[in-house]
């Protein structure tokens, strides 16, 4: 059987969907108790609306939602339904169909491309709305004379009305209106071996805007039926327009007219600007309003989890209806979660011991090897041969049942009190206090251990995982899928697919009665679906380079944190940064990975306690954390200071970034923690 038929999660991208799967898939989401997408996108009004969000945010799911098409299918075709309850007709458009770069350059000057560009534009929606129109009309008892009055009327906007000989019927005026456009095609085309456009085959027959609105106009003023429709033009793909396309179609929105609005939709990075083509710039609120979808989804864990609970159900309920099986909600849930193998941690631990059988862990031998190293730069305190150190590590073995984890928190403890202690001290009393509150924690009593297993067991396994090359499965099952996806829906769809996708090739069964999703299939998918994030970003040339080596950076620096031998007590994939401090150049690549989704940042910021001054606040993208192997939950964050910030973000200053990492390294593990020029200059790097 076709594998697209046995994967509900096969289609990822809404312009794959036919339009009856627009309509089946479609979830609300609710942003509070009585908001939600719809209620914010309002079809009632007249104020336009600019839908930005990242890729695969749901924007074309919810722009082709509005559409005439699914109109159709809520009101079961029933058109007068459409025109009498809902009182909008959405005409859905993808500006990318436009191929704006097709007009530039070529030897033709600019200002006649601009011109060119904006005629073309409005033959292109305007035969939209001619088509969608036509079929309306068809349906309603419309008389003939009626048609042919209409028809009259609107060409009459053209600049030569006299001069065009065309049937008065919507098939005439269409024919006539697509004529003109095969013209302008046909000189495009050729414009890169003549070199010039020929005036009477591009010749300019409206003013702009003539025709978008006056052609909705002219509708409602000879059928009665429309006189209470809004025309929404909705234009997908904002971001593939030129900066001065974009500022034409900003002019259409500053200017529009009724009946007619606009609904645009565009990804974060492409909504550059809001200057008309006179260089006056739109009011946010007035004039237009934007929504602002990764934010709205993301602001609300809770309600994400519902809107991708139904994402998925949805899929799964048309799925089994293919088959001839109605199960209901409840139980199709529980049976999908139940195919998801849980994390494991004892098995995880089981498996590094077997591996290990016979042999000495790897981080006991790191433990030995920086011990011998402090003795060779005098910094392992009284410790001065290797039959110390063995004995040491006897020590740390001591009631732990050679479980590795176990070791891991006795040897974090040691590097904390070896980190902590004077010139003085020795290794023996620090061994004696390891203990002492090991054994407190083994009888249940209050230790320092407590807090440790409770704020870095994920950092010590993955610690582990990495040291013993094995899969560290932590990114598993559909609850963290969901906080991976971090409010994109393609991202948690395209988890979904590839999870049955590497279960089936498996042999896992995972759509059958009784199949799996084994934590293999898990890890393979969200690796497979952060790759597909990061190489699609969609980040070309000399931003893209500098931007792709600023992340390099940063998450260079974030795995020191996590994988040292004295982690930081917060999320190693927060930070936060004085913004004031830093080069514009900087703070422009920040911004660069925010519209691109790689960075998130939150917009309530960090508190900073003593001055109570709001700094910038920052994640990055959780969907492309496991590519490092970094943690997704959310404890505290990293403080990055002007000059590691400058280092990472700034394509002037990336050359220094290496130094500054060897110098974080040499402070975040033994023995070159205890050197004074390190701990001397901490501020650098406070957490």
């Amino acid at each position: 059987m076709n594998n697209e038929i046995e994967n509900p999660f096969s289609v990822t991208k809404a312009t794959e969907f036919s339009d009856l799967e627009i309509n089946e898939y479609w979830v609300n989401f609710n942003t509070e108790k009585d908001v939600s997408i719809v209620t914010l996108l309002n079809p009632n009004e007249y104020l336009p609306k600019y839908l930005i969000g990242g890729k695969g945010c749901g924007k074309t799911h919810i722009l082709r939602y509005f559409s005439f098409p699914l109109q159709k299918i809520r009101n079961e075709n029933n058109i007068q339904k459409i025109l009498k309850n809902d009182k909008y007709i959405g005409f859905y458009s993808i500006l990318g169909g436009l191929t704006s770069s097709r007009f530039k350059e070529k030897g033709i000057d600019d200002y006649q491309w601009y011109s060119i560009f904006e005629y073309y534009f409005e033959l292109y929606i305007c035969n939209n709305i001619l088509a969608t129109i036509k079929e309306i009309i068809s349906s309603l008892d419309i008389h003939q004379s009626i048609e042919e009055k209409l028809i009259l009327n609107i060409i009459k906007l053209f600049n030569n009305y006299e001069e065009i000989k065309v049937n008065l019927t919507f098939d005439g005026l269409i024919h006539f209106i697509e004529n003109l456009r095969r013209k302008i095609d046909s000189q495009i085309l050729n414009a890169a071996f003549t070199r010039k456009l020929e005036f009477e085959e591009v010749k300019v027959l409206f003013s702009p805007g003539e025709l978008i609105f006056g052609i909705p106009n002219k509708i409602v003023d000879e059928i009665k039926i429309f006189e209470d429709v809004k025309f929404i033009l909705i234009f997908d793909e904002y971001e593939k327009l030129f900066e001065w396309q974009k500022k034409f179609l900003n002019t259409l929105v500053w200017d529009k007219k009724t009946p007619v609005t606009f609904w645009i939709g565009a990804r974060r990075y492409g909504y550059t600007t809001r200057e008309t083509k006179s260089g006056q710039e739109m009011k946010s609120g007035s004039e237009f309003q934007p929504i602002n979808l990764d934010d709205i989804i993301r602001k609300n864990e809770k309600l994400y989890k519902q809107f991708a609970e139904q994402l998925y159900l949805n899929r799964l309920a048309k799925y089994y209806e293919t088959k001839n099986r109605k199960i209901n909600p409840e139980e199709l849930n529980a049976r999908f979660c139940n195919k998801f193998e849980p994390m494991n941690e004892e098995k995880l631990i089981r498996d590094i011991i077997q591996r290990n059988n016979g042999k000495e862990y790897k981080h006991l031998k790191n433990l030995k090897k920086k011990l011998l190293q402090g003795i060779k730069f005098k910094l392992s305190l009284d410790i001065t041969n290797e039959n110390q150190i063995d004995s040491l590590i006897k020590e740390i073995k001591l009631y732990t049942n050679n479980n590795p984890l176990e070791q891991k928190y006795k040897i974090f403890l040691l590097y904390q009190l070896w980190f902590q202690a004077n010139k003085n001290e020795s290794f023996k009393n620090i061994l004696k206090k390891v203990n002492i509150e090991y054994e407190k924690n083994i009888e249940g009593l209050n230790s320092d251990f407590k807090e440790i297993k409770d704020k870095r067991k994920k950092d010590f396994i993955a610690q582990l995982a990495k040291e013993n090359d094995i899969i560290n499965t932590e990114y598993s099952g559909i609850d963290k899928f969901i906080e991976i996806s971090q409010g994109n829906a393609r991202s948690f769809i395209l988890l979904l697919k590839k999870s049955i996708e590497f279960a089936g090739i498996r042999g896992e069964k995972p759509m059958e009665e009784g199949g799996s999703i084994s934590l293999e299939s898990q890890y393979l998918s969200v690796y497979d679906t952060a790759r597909w994030f990061y190489e699609d970003a969609e980040l070309i040339g000399e931003v893209g380079k500098n931007t792709y080596r600023s992340l390099k950076n940063l998450t260079d620096y974030f795995v020191e944190e996590r994988y040292c031998d004295k982690p930081v007590d917060t999320t190693i994939s927060c930070f936060y940064i004085k913004a004031e401090e830093l080069s514009t150049e900087a703070l422009s690549y920040i911004d660069t990975m925010i519209m691109h989704s790689i960075l998130i940042e939150d917009e309530e910021g960090r508190i900073e306690k003593n001055t109570k001054r709001k700094e910038r606040l920052f994640q990055l993208n959780k969907t492309i954390a496991p590519l490092w192997n970094l943690p997704t939950v959310v404890r505290g964050s990293i403080f990055l200071s002007k000059e590691v910030a400058e280092s990472i973000f700034n394509f002037n200053r990336h050359n220094y970034f290496d130094s500054l990492l060897k110098r974080r390294r040499d402070q975040l593990n033994a023995p070159n923690f205890r050197k004074k020029k390190y701990n001397n200059r901490s501020d650098l790097f406070s957490n």
